[in-house]
């Protein structure tokens, strides 16, 4: 694509960079459109590069996508300071920026350019288990089993939302599990589960890139081993059920002693992986959509709320509202043609 956003006067490096994701396929004269109405050039900052991430043409007159890489200066009023991720969340929470993304149909992402170049380094991704790796929250379908459903949904609704304690709503409603038959993951797994789109593709192309990947779950180990065995992921915690005497239903607790799986358990495990395979925290991104996953976010060099509760996104360093997990992989600053490599896959695979 074009670079038609370089100033004469450049800076020599850029030190911030936007991603902005369409939810339309855009030819270059429609992305130099939204460009100059929307990123021209002026005394707070300037463009250095921009480039299509997903095009599939290598004709620049041809060029096509949804995804679009911009490099920039930001000018701060201290010469010496550094664009850090606050700065990037008050630039994606500016008026500016909100009506672009509801005029435009678009997400836009900002990052700290040190910390893009820092992802360029193979390191630790974590994710959250319910409504971020698969599009369930598996409580809630254990609930429907026994005819509690709504009730437990409710809570888990308002846990999500960060109104109610983790471990005290979670207690509550594994309470409202006695009964369940403890085969039921079979069914849950053959009849109810669904992988969030993109999901298997990213965790292919990370592992490919020589990333560790982990999912921190609040939910439960039945589902969470098994994902992970189906996506491939190296680690998997989460919460432990008790069973009845004979093993064969739910008894409505937690296994005693084991370690409860909240905010603060998959802040902790984080940094574990991190140490353990001795990969500098910059060098982390932690992704989930509830409030129990804000503290990894924080740990992790970047951490960004996907298809998340308000109150989440609000607070996360960086968010993502679209229907791919694959997308984060243009958020590390990957094209098409590095994901498909990285993936062992054709380019055409990507989005089918």
């Amino acid at each position: 694509m074009a670079e038609k956003m370089a100033s004469a006067a450049q800076p020599q490096s850029p030190n911030l960079v936007i991603h902005i994701l369409s939810q339309h396929v855009r030819t270059e004269a429609d992305w130099n459109s939204l460009i100059e109405s929307n990123f021209a050039p002026n005394t707070q900052w300037t463009a250095i590069q921009n480039r299509l991430l997903d095009s599939s043409s290598s004709d620049s007159t041809k060029a096509a996508g949804k995804v679009l890489e911009i490099r920039a200066t930001l000018t701060l009023s201290n010469p010496n300071e550094r664009i850090t991720v606050d700065h990037c969340k008050a630039l994606r929470n500016s008026e500016a920026i909100q009506h672009l993304q509801q005029a435009e149909k678009v997400e836009v992402v900002h990052q700290p350019f040190d910390l893009y170049l820092d992802h360029r380094t193979p390191g630790l991704a974590v994710f959250d288990m319910d409504s971020t790796l698969i599009q369930q929250e598996v409580i809630d379908e254990l609930a429907r089993a026994v005819g509690r459903y709504d009730e437990v949904a409710a809570i888990t609704e308002a846990a999500m939302r960060g109104e109610l304690d983790f471990e005290a709503s979670l207690r509550a409603r594994v309470g409202k599990l006695e009964g369940v038959d403890a085969n039921i993951w079979d069914k849950l797994k053959r009849d109810v589960i669904t992988v969030t789109p993109g999901a298997r593709l990213l965790v292919k192309a990370l592992k490919g890139l020589g990333w560790k990947t982990a999912v921190l779950s609040g939910g439960f180990t039945p589902l969470a081993l098994w994902l992970r065995d189906q996506l491939g992921l190296d680690y998997a915690h989460a919460n432990h059920l008790a069973l009845n005497e004979a093993a064969t239903l739910l008894s409505g607790k937690l296994v005693p002693g084991s370690k409860i799986v909240d905010g603060v358990a998959k802040r902790e495990l984080l940094i574990q992986l991190a140490e353990e395979n001795g990969i500098p925290l910059k060098n982390a991104i932690a992704v989930g959509d509830g409030s129990n996953d804000l503290l990894m976010m924080s740990a992790a060099g970047w951490g960004i709320a996907f298809n998340a509760k308000p109150k989440v996104q609000e607070a996360a360093p960086a968010r993502l509202n679209t229907s791919s997990l694959l997308n984060i992989m243009y958020l590390l600053g990957y094209t098409n043609a590095e994901i498909a490599k990285a993936a062992d896959v054709e380019i055409s695979i990507l989005h089918t």
